[in-house]
C-alpha cells in the first residue's frame, strides 16, 4: 500500500510565477508548498549570457529545453543541446552560457525547499541573474 501523501494537490499558473516578459523567467520555491525543490525557469536570447559561476549547498538538475549551452561543472566543460539533462553536484562550481543561434531556454531544479546561491564571479563579470532574485 502507497504511503499517503504530506502534501496536498497545487496548481501554479504560468501568470503566478513566470515573470511577463520576453525572454520568460521564473521561479517557484517549494517550501511554500511543502516540498524540496525549487523550479526556476531561465531563458535568454543574447549569445554568451548566462548565470555566472556560482555555489549551491545542493545538487541541482538542468533541462534544456531549447537551444545550446557551454556548460562549465566544476573541472569539466561541455556543451548541452536541446532536450539534454545535466547535473550539477552539490558545492561544485558552475555556470552556462547561450552558444546561439537563438535562444537558450531551460528549466533549473535545485534539490532544496529554497534557492541559495553562492556567486563566484570571475573577473570582470557581474553577478549572476539579478533579475531573478
Amino acid at each position: 500500500m502507497p504511503k499517503q501523501a504530506k502534501i496536498e494537490p497545487v496548481h501554479i499558473a504560468k501568470e503566478d510565477w513566470i515573470r511577463v516578459q520576453d525572454p520568460p523567467k521564473g521561479v517557484v520555491e517549494g517550501h511554500q508548498y511543502g516540498v524540496n525543490c525549487v523550479v526556476i525557469r531561465y531563458s535568454v536570447d543574447a549569445i554568451g549570457e548566462g548565470p555566472n559561476l556560482h555555489v549551491h549547498p545542493y545538487d541541482e538538475i538542468f533541462h534544456i529545453l531549447e537551444g545550446r549551452a557551454e556548460f562549465t561543472v566544476g573541472a569539466k566543460k561541455f556543451i548541452a543541446e536541446e532536450g539534454a539533462v545535466v547535473i550539477g553536484p552539490a558545492n561544485v562550481p558552475h555556470a552556462y552560457k547561450n552558444l546561439g543561434p537563438g535562444r537558450l531556454d531551460s528549466v533549473d531544479v535545485h534539490l532544496n525547499s529554497e534557492w541559495i546561491q553562492y556567486d563566484l564571479p570571475r573577473q570582470g563579470e557581474k553577478l549572476s541573474a539579478p533579475e531573478l532574485v
